[in-house]
């Protein structure tokens, strides 16, 4: 202590050290300044990124709107979440990167956007009957996304799939109706397939009654491993799994079946930030962003 205070009363020590304490005083601020940047960035990243990204499940974002239809089937919009306001559609406009992707079918035209066999699928009407499993084109590179599309069951289901890669790897969920106008008459079917493999395959009784040749307005929500079906505006279904990370949607009938498709619309959610970063170089296009 004595040698601590004969240094600090030394005016060589003070001129010899004050330099000394400048510099890791200047570094301390800079430390501070990263700190502050950093978290401030993760703070954005919580607001501007999808779900996915932060590990939230889209009971999140769809809870608004998972409530019973109360209109037949001019309730359009049942089950719709996040519409977005005029400064959010500018922005995603504006913003650097690769714009997410949005499309829409209503099928007056040819199928020139579905790729895959032919077979099986016929148009009339303004209505879509698939057959053969045929995926939407402009959707195959996508991770996170929500397929909003109005359908009805003509002859025993309706099927559609989702983070398609090919017709080999594909999640796939279907509505089979085996008792028209009844309670419990319907229920669901998922699965995924890998490699031409069918794995994790569950059925699940649907606790509402469905009409053949009534249109209902269905929703799929893509997040992260999560997986979400709403009906009508309800929620009939949620599950999660990690072996397919990407792809797209499609629309297929098994032998037996026979749906009616009117629309389709589809609305891909990638983060404000991601597309930044992405943009500016931090992170390759396809690379998903997360935070710990």
């Amino acid at each position: 202590m004595l040698r601590d205070m004969e240094f600090e009363a030394d005016p060589y020590w003070h001129e010899h050290n004050g330099v000394q304490k400048q510099q890791n005083k200047t570094s301390n601020t800079a430390l501070a300044t990263m700190l502050l940047g950093v978290t401030a960035l993760m703070v954005a990243a919580r607001f501007w990124m999808p779900e996915s990204a932060v590990g939230s499940s889209p009971l999140v974002a769809t809870a608004p709107s998972t409530r019973p239809s109360a209109g037949g089937n001019d309730d359009v919009n049942a089950g719709r979440t996040g519409e977005e306001n005029g400064w959010v559609i500018w922005l995603q406009n504006h913003l650097p990167g690769e714009k997410p992707v949005r499309v829409k079918s209503d099928f007056q035209a040819k199928l020139d956007e579905w790729i895959g066999p032919a077979t099986g699928w016929s148009m009339q009407d303004g209505l879509v009957r698939p057959g053969k499993l045929r995926l939407w084109k402009p959707t195959l590179q996508a991770r996170d996304y929500e397929m909003q599309f109005r359908a009805g069951i003509e002859k025993k289901g309706l099927s559609w799939v989702y983070r398609a890669q090919d017709a080999q790897n594909y999640y796939a969920t279907k509505i089979i109706l085996s008792k028209p106008g009844e309670v419990s008459g319907a229920s669901l079917v998922r699965y995924g397939v890998s490699a031409a493999q069918t794995f994790a395959k569950s059925e699940l009784p649907l606790p509402m009654a469905l009409q053949q040749q009534r249109t209902y307005n269905i929703k799929v929500v893509v997040n992260g491993s999560r997986f979400t079906t709403l009906l009508e505006g309800r929620v009939i279904d949620q599950w999660s799994d990690t072996k397919l990370l990407a792809g797209g949607v499609g629309f297929f009938a098994d032998e037996g079946e026979s749906a009616a498709i009117e629309s389709a619309e589809f609305r891909e959610r990638k983060g404000w930030l991601a597309r930044w970063a992405a943009a500016t170089f931090f992170l390759p296009p396809s690379a998903p962003m997360l935070l710990p």
